[in-house]
């Protein structure tokens, strides 16, 4: 039987690992579809697939091909190692060759990272392998395996040039979303978004076709141990279904990326997913606390907008790390913090934290505390300063735990739910204002 050796697709002339698609998801995994073409003899034939990445996961690959069946499929990871042969070689016969001394032969009684141990007549020599020029065996190795493989079993009606896809999962690839969000104004902004894709395997890809996903997939826990030399009886396969067009994989989100790339071993790759987009937000200062608790700091800076045409957006955002600047007339592209972001569908609230202003601050006391066998009553002053030359939205954010009810509150607040409450004003330059409220809590 003859062995049909893999030339990948690629017109008239024919390359490694050319014209992949792959397909990354967030939990450090990519799905590879890459095209192949072999010349298939009439009658059962072998074929051989080696362009594999170091990582790939070895119970996933398939062979997509039409007008061959396929018979069956194996996985070879028995590659050649040192240590291995090595290993092989204890109770035999070497010979070693130590720095400035002459090759001295004896039978090997262990070998670890730092020492090689051989019995020479009746006396035990231990060498640090740092110091050893080299070392030979009597045993031969023919055609060692440097890589490993795939190879299929098919049978054809007719000999020709068939064209097909090798599909396999690999491990430590990777995706993240990063977003540049510059502030123009109080009010107005850009946002840029781009998917920075890691490469982290041995392998390079030219020319590959890249999309991403966005959600989290069910990944199902290996329940024993996984043989890596397997020969597995399979039928033709079906044609890989595409579902790319709509930018939708069932339950996630699928991000075809624009053109093709060369993604090469251990490289980062940033490509444009957004962007710049016009964009509204609104500006909010954050003073949260609870019960009894007293401070005095600067209010948290609150950056938030609707995933609406409103506000600019209305498009599907992906999670993602968000860096923000401030560009104004007195500060030019100026970093002022990032935070995370939740992958966020169209219609939903984004909050970010830029970190604490410098200027905007509170102080919150409890005048009096009152606890009885069935009660406590507790009296809340909120004082927050304006140090800024142009007004500012606050928000104050007041926990309360239990059965409670607030009376005597010198502004109107809004109950969010069964322990929360907050009091929002606009707050002018230089201002000072004081909120107060006396909560009431009961038990039997």
């Amino acid at each position: 039987m003859r062995i049909k050796l893999l030339l990948l697709l690629i017109g008239i002339l024919y390359g490694q690992s050319n014209f992949a698609t792959l397909t990354i998801y967030k939990d450090g995994t990519a799905l590879v579809k890459q095209p192949v073409i072999w010349n298939i003899t009439k009658g059962n034939d072998y074929l051989i697939y080696d362009d594999l990445p170091n990582a790939i996961q070895s119970e996933t690959p398939f062979l997509d091909i039409h007008g061959v069946q396929v018979t069956s499929q194996q996985y070879f990871n028995k590659v050649f190692s040192g240590n291995d042969y090595l290993n092989s070689l204890i109770g035999e016969k070497i010979s070693v060759k130590p720095k400035n001394e002459k090759v001295v032969e004896g039978i090997l009684l262990e070998y670890t990272t730092l020492d090689l141990t051989i019995k020479r007549k009746n006396s035990i020599y231990i060498y640090t392998r740092s110091d050893i020029e080299y070392m030979e065996g009597a045993q031969k190795i023919k055609n060692p395996v440097l890589k490993p493989y795939l190879s299929w079993d098919v049978k054809a009606n007719q000999s020709s040039d068939v064209e097909g896809r090798v599909l396999y999962k690999t491990s430590n690839m990777n995706w993240t979303t990063l977003y540049r969000f510059l502030l123009l104004d109080q009010e107005h902004g850009e946002l840029i978004a781009d998917a920075v894709i890691s490469n982290n395997t041995n392998l390079d890809y030219e020319d590959a076709q890249i999309q991403v996903v966005e959600g989290q997939l069910n990944i199902a826990q290996e329940k024993g141990p996984v043989n890596v030399l397997r020969r597995n009886k399979m039928m033709a396969m079906d044609a890989y279904t595409q579902v790319a067009t709509e930018n939708k994989l069932g339950d996630y989100l699928l991000y075809p990326l624009n053109g093709t790339y060369d993604l090469q071993s251990k490289e980062k790759l940033s490509v444009r997913l957004y962007g710049p987009i016009k964009v509204q937000f609104r500006k909010t200062y954050i003073f949260e606390n609870i019960e009894r608790r007293e401070k005095e700091e600067p209010l948290a800076v609150e950056l938030s907008m609707e995933n609406t045409a409103d506000y600019g957006l209305n498009i599907p955002l992906p999670a993602g790390k968000v860096e923000m600047y401030l560009n104004s007339q007195t500060h030019k592209m100026e970093y002022i913090g990032s935070d995370d972001m939740r992958q966020t569908p169209k219609g939903q609230s984004i909050k970010l934290s830029s970190g604490r202003a410098f200027n905007v601050v509170g102080k919150r006391k409890v005048i009096n505390y009152d606890r009885q066998r069935k009660s406590e009553e507790a009296v809340i002053e909120i004082q927050v300063t304006n140090g800024r030359e142009d007004s500012v939205s606050i928000k104050l954010i007041e926990h309360i735990n239990g059965d409670w009810i607030v009376k005597q509150e010198s502004h109107n607040y809004t109950k969010e739910d069964a322990s929360t409450i907050h009091f929002h004003f606009v707050l002018g330059p230089g201002e000072i204002k004081i909120v107060s409220y006396t909560y009431r809590k009961e038990w039997q």
